[in-house]
């Protein structure tokens, strides 16, 4: 199964937020990871940015016009119309390609590739380990980041609405917990009212978040490491990965 194929999602907690399908879990171990990846390379190479969690700089936003803040550059004040702007590009993809009778799923990843690719292409205006570039390649390595992270959301909105967010680790987080809790107390005899199936579907969402959480980590982790090493050019990893989910959108939709 994949995210592609609807399914029937598992009876489940109704408090829980996600209703898991077994067929997401590769999608979202894979976008999570590239989630951490670029959340990891954006703090070292845009002065503190996350491009994955890019609601935090409205915050930034409010305290320039407000408190007299100075942001770290002026580009920063383009993180928000960039990603809403990239989200309109998706927005309208996925419409023209539904009304087309098509999954927008491969042409969302595509944009993502594309994005993530012009932001590798960056390393190449600007020395491997100086520590600050042309303001031009600072600004398209910016909005091309934040852009790549757009498509993203867009894609786990449309392909992933049953599984878990794959930016965003906060809610994964409270997720996880308060699973975990579940699981104990069903192992401990506190849980009465609890089905069998119910119990199942509680250790599926366990798994689901736990992966999403450590990819995430994994992600930034070597995200991390590999910056220091080459730059820009560990942009390359997260196009892979996002060339490789297109791929396999590619292969399912012939295969069905």
């Amino acid at each position: 199964m994949n995210s592609v194929v609807p399914d029937t999602p598992l009876t489940s907690n109704p408090h829980s937020l996600i209703r898991e399908r077994l067929g997401d879990r590769g999608a979202v171990t894979v976008l999570s990871a590239t989630a951490g990846y670029v959340d990891a390379v954006g703090f070292l190479m845009l002065v503190g940015l996350f491009p994955a969690h890019v609601t935090g700089e409205l915050v930034g936003l409010t305290t320039v016009f407000t408190a007299g803040h100075l942001m770290s550059h002026p580009g920063r004040l383009a993180v928000i119309p960039v990603f809403v702007g990239a989200l309109f590009v998706a927005a309208i993809v996925t419409r023209s390609r539904r009304n087309d009778g098509k999954s927008p799923h491969r042409a969302l990843l595509g944009l993502m590739t594309l994005a993530l690719g012009l932001c590798a292409a960056t390393g190449f205006g600007q020395p491997l380990h100086a520590p600050v570039g042309p303001l031009w390649v600072l600004g398209l390595r910016e909005c091309s980041m934040v852009a790549a992270m757009a498509f993203q959301n867009a894609y786990a909105r449309d392909a992933l609405a049953n599984a878990c967010p794959t930016t965003v680790m906060t809610g994964n987080l409270t997720q996880f917990v308060f699973e975990l809790v579940d699981i104990t107390a069903a192992r401990l005899g506190w849980d009465r009212v609890e089905t069998t199936r119910a119990r199942s579907a509680t250790r599926s969402r366990f798994w689901l978040v736990s992966g999403a959480l450590g990819s995430f980590l994994t992600g930034a982790v070597l995200g991390g490491y590999l910056t220091r090493i080459v730059g820009a050019f560990a942009l390359v990893v997260p196009m892979l990965a996002a060339l490789f989910l297109a791929r396999r959108e590619s292969d399912v939709r012939s295969a069905g």
